[in-house]
């Protein structure tokens, strides 16, 4: 299913999995607008992180059935499954689903187990279960051809070659790259390959790819650099906020695989990690606790909510400042001791 496709049958649910952010951004982006387009005012964007409360949601979905606007209600699963309660809770929403209360639950691929539970049932019973594909290398090249012509790029297969491997595989780093193409030359009909080369040879020295390689390191003060020359270039927040958090995810990936003693080279394959990467990740596992990775998803929903004009601001460039707070935490080692214990 595309996500234009919403337009025509709006459904009461979604699943939306993907292992792709940047395929899960845009298939949500493109969701957004049509319930908008309905009538779908009140959008709000939830995430089960610690503390969240499933029966508050289940109480807000009786309380929404007595007002007449049209409420939307995106719920991020960033481990993928419900747990026992979410999943009691999804399915007597399924079960009193109505047409002016739509809600998306979005989780990483599904997994063999998830597609025969419960809930993911009666999800597919009362609205429909959207798995978006990933887009694999020898598919690279061709989607990177078109993702520049949607942005009014011309560009050769040489240099999506080029920007495949220079990303690679990456689809948000990717769609990053023709962004800043796309602004430094929309005045050119084509542009060739030394031009982008240069281009992306200019703006290596920093980018996203290295601020998120400092946090798993563990390179706070490194990683602040970085964060700070980004500021200058101008560099939006949101960019950043979905660099970090796409390698969060992955990493609470990889630390329920860890636990479960199934962190093995499939799993790597899954997630997309190449192995130049890997020892990154490890280092990053060996610092960080469960309970702390899930403490920096909370604050890249904040910064979601943030950015979205969802959550009011306390005081100017509050993004930046809750940015770079967890640009600190990801790469430090706060609160870990204690979780090494139990995580």
């Amino acid at each position: 299913m595309q996500g234009s496709q919403i337009t025509r049958d709006i459904k009461p649910v979604y699943l939306l999995a993907s292992a792709e952010p940047l395929l899960a951004r845009d298939w949500l982006d493109d969701a957004r607008g049509a319930l908008r387009e309905a009538g779908f005012e009140d959008i709000l964007n939830l995430q089960t992180d610690i503390g969240f409360n499933w029966q508050e949601l289940l109480e807000e979905g009786d309380m929404m059935s007595l007002f007449s606007q049209s409420k939307c209600r995106i719920v991020t699963m960033p481990g993928g499954k419900p747990g026992q309660q979410g999943g009691k809770v999804i399915q007597q929403l399924c079960a009193q689903a109505a047409a002016d209360n739509v809600y998306i639950f979005v989780t990483p691929a599904l997994d063999r187990q998830s597609k025969n539970a419960s809930w993911c049932k009666a999800i597919r019973a009362a609205g429909e279960v959207v798995e978006l594909k990933p887009v694999y290398d020898n598919q690279l090249t061709d989607w990177l051809l078109q993702r520049a012509r949607n942005k009014g790029l011309n560009i050769d297969v040489q240099s999506a070659q080029f920007l495949a491997e220079r990303t690679e595989g990456n689809l948000l780093a990717a769609d990053q790259e023709l962004e800043k193409l796309a602004i430094r030359f929309s005045d050119q009909e084509v542009i060739d390959f030394e031009t982008i080369e240069a281009s992306v040879a200019q703006s290596a020295r920093y980018s996203h790819f290295l601020l998120v390689d400092a946090c798993l390191a563990g390179k706070t003060r490194r990683a602040l650099k970085i964060l700070q020359s980004l500021e200058t270039e101008g560099y939006a927040t949101t960019q950043l906020r979905w660099a970090l958090q796409s390698a969060l995810e992955q990493l609470d990936r990889l630390k329920q695989a860890q636990r479960s003693g199934g962190l093995n080279d499939r799993t790597w394959q899954a997630l997309r990690i190449w192995r130049n990467k890997q020892r990154l990740y490890q280092a990053a596992l060996g610092r960080l606790g469960v309970a702390q990775i899930e403490r920096l998803l909370q604050s890249c929903a904040t910064l979601d909510r943030l950015g979205k004009g969802q959550q009011g601001s306390d005081f100017p460039r509050q993004e930046w400042f809750e940015i770079k707070s967890l640009v600190a935490d990801f790469s430090g080692d706060i609160g870990i001791k204690d979780e090494r214990r139990t995580g």
